[in-house]
């Protein structure tokens, strides 16, 4: 199963954020596990306080996202994206592993890309009632095992191509020195034209982006850690500081030293 080291990476300023909210993961039953990556449980009380809008760069899987009100799919956001908490609430999502929502969904993932849809687009539900019910039930395993009954519904048969392509997107978590699509070609033998369409239609982003968003990932939290910027630079396999810089501030609207700054204000 595709697992980050730190599953935190992705989300930006975590520190602050975590006075913001709590914030807990949970793993699935065996027989979903080769489409859920894992269920994250969030509740905050910001009353009399702000809204606060945490900052995320997502991972490559698709979120089912339960709260009340407003229960949708979020496909894969390839820019950085921000949720506002404000007031009190909750949330019980779904991150499914890369390229197993398409058994949920009747098309290929890019369609899904930077787009939020109803729930009820892929699920035979009354959202506001089952919002109820969920919310009703105040064990986060028994909301889970709601949830749960829920994908079994349409449970799938399990595919190698899912497998193939979270053994892809492991090797670039774990490898830094991997910078460039043709390293996967090499390692993976799969065609790059072939891989480029998997990537597509299975997973809704381009295996240029996976690699790229995993480095900002671990770029982001190197820089909280306090590693020099251009230290980090060369272990991210940038030939100089200025083109890692650009590529930071591409995916997360702020240089490196803003982004720190930012961080110590």
């Amino acid at each position: 199963m595709t697992e980050e080291r730190n599953p935190n990476r992705g989300i930006l300023h975590y520190d602050t954020g975590k006075t913001k909210f709590s914030l807990t993961r949970r793993l699935p039953s065996d027989d979903l596990r080769f489409v859920v990556q894992h269920y994250w449980l969030i509740e905050w009380d910001l009353r009399g306080q702000p809204p606060y809008a945490q900052e995320v760069l997502q991972h490559p899987g698709v979120n089912v996202v339960f709260e009340r009100g407003q229960s949708r799919i979020s496909g894969i956001e390839s820019k950085k994206s921000a949720h506002v908490l404000q007031g009190e609430g909750q949330i019980v999502g779904v991150l499914f592993r890369p390229g197993a929502f398409r058994f949920y969904y009747p098309g290929p993932m890019s369609a899904l890309t930077d787009r939020v849809v109803p729930v009820t687009e892929c699920f035979a539900i009354d959202s506001r009632d089952y919002e109820r019910q969920l919310f009703a039930l105040e064990d986060p395993e028994q909301r889970i095992g709601l949830v749960e009954s829920l994908l079994r519904r349409s449970m799938p048969q399990r595919d190698d191509t899912v497998e193939l392509l979270n053994e892809i997107i492991d090797a670039v978590i774990h490898d830094r020195g991997i910078t460039k699509v043709d390293q996967l070609v090499d390692r993976f033998g799969v065609p790059k034209r072939t891989l480029q369409r998997l990537f597509h239609d299975d997973v809704g982003v381009s295996p240029k982006w996976v690699i790229q968003r995993y480095r900002m990932h671990e770029a982001g939290e190197l820089l909280e850690n306090g590693m020099d910027i251009a230290q980090l630079a060369l272990a991210l396999g940038y030939a100089d500081q200025a083109h890692f810089s650009k590529d930071f501030k591409a995916a997360v609207g702020t240089t490196p030293l803003q982004y720190v700054r930012s961080r110590n204000a």
